[in-house]
């Protein structure tokens, strides 16, 4: 069973991510809501309390403004993690390349970078198709995006979310990241479909994690499966294109 771990701000009636999950999973599963409207607690202890309560082999972390687009993406977590053993985190967006100093993980940009996801902003006033990669095939890459991973719930016997090292709603992604590739890799696929409906933003907190990652994985920054490195000189931008009116945009950070 495939257990879906939320971290909800949203009434308790407010249903529809719940509807799209179950409407396009397409496999056995649960779906575990932790109610995080209360002050105080983020999103690293709300996932722990997730993965207390979960019951599947399969624990999925996504966050509540994203959807679904296409049927079948829980059938297509069990046949992956299934096929290959050594698989112990699946995502939708991530990097091949994390540096040191700029630890954004979008920073080294394509071809570090893997995935694609589409934003919907404004309420549908612009759909914007991000592509991070053309490789169609899975990748294996160092850190994925938070905005949907898929983990093996055997793997939390050894491994949790840091909630002392980031106790606000930063950094909770790259930290379990870099938890799980001691033992297992993290791999990007191009086979599931997302749409988000807001995009990433560095506040004050997200500057506080940055500093506090920096410090707990100084010895492992930077952090690489790729074949090559960056040069920090000449970095590309990923690629985003407006669907309504099929033209680039601006690069969304």
């Amino acid at each position: 069973m495939i257990s879906v771990i939320v971290c909800s701000r949203q009434d308790p009636a407010w249903d529809f991510h719940a509807r799209n999950v179950d409407k396009t999973i397409g496999a056995d599963y649960e779906y575990v809501r932790i109610d995080n409207r209360a002050p105080g607690r983020g999103i690293c202890a709300a996932y722990n309390e997730g993965v207390s309560r979960a019951a599947g082999d399969i624990c999925v972390f996504v966050h509540e403004d994203v959807f679904f687009m296409e049927p079948g993406w829980g059938s297509v977590l069990r046949t992956k993690f299934s096929a290959d053993a050594s698989i112990g985190l699946i995502g939708v967006a991530g990097t091949q390349y994390l540096f040191a100093d700029d630890v954004r993980w979008h920073t080294a940009g394509p071809p570090f970078t893997r995935g694609r996801v589409i934003h919907e902003l404004d309420t549908g006033a612009a759909f914007i198709l991000t592509v991070l990669s053309w490789d169609k095939s899975d990748a294996d890459v160092v850190v994925v995006d938070g905005l949907f991973f898929a983990v093996r719930r055997s793997l939390f016997e050894q491994i949790r979310f840091d909630d002392a090292t980031f106790p606000a709603f930063h950094f909770y992604d790259l930290d379990i990241s870099m938890q799980v590739r001691k033992t297992h890799r993290c791999v990007v696929t191009w086979d599931i479909m997302l749409k988000h409906l807001s995009a990433g933003k560095n506040d004050p907190a997200w500057f506080a994690g940055a500093e506090r990652f920096r410090q707990k994985y100084s010895g492992s920054l930077p952090a690489s499966c790729a074949k090559s490195v960056p040069d920090p000189k000449n970095l590309q931008a990923a690629l985003n294109y407006d669907l309504r009116n099929k033209v680039p945009q601006v690069t969304i950070m």
